[in-house]
């Protein structure tokens, strides 16, 4: 061992090179903390990316509805008493599912 390693010392070119990792972490570091503090920066990228998915649904959406709605119309036309039946069958449902909620709630004693 030399007289530096048992003191603890290091050789200049060692220091060098740990100063220059320790700039490039704090370099890395800086920047992180840069981006998170861009608020508005954020927001921006975050909408943007909720426009894209919310543009790609209704584009979805649209597809499927002009892929339906033939079948729909020739079965009104063909079929318009199974059509009304599905009707009443979903309205009582809906209705069921209103009247349960609303119980559910009155006895919650949140009306």
């Amino acid at each position: 061992m030399t007289g530096t390693e048992r003191s603890g010392e290091r050789s200049p070119n060692e220091l060098r090179v740990e100063i220059e990792e320790l700039r490039a972490e704090l370099g890395e570091t800086v920047e992180e903390l840069a981006r998170r503090s861009d608020v508005p920066s954020r927001l921006r990228e975050k909408r943007e990316e909720t426009a894209q998915r919310v543009h790609e649904q209704v584009a979805h959406a649209r597809e499927t509805i002009a892929e339906t709605a033939p079948v729909v119309q020739s079965t009104l036309r063909e079929r318009p008493a199974l059509v009304t039946g599905m009707a009443v069958v979903l309205a009582l449902l809906l209705i069921t599912l209103v009247r349960r909620r609303k119980r559910g709630k009155e006895t919650d004693g949140t009306r």
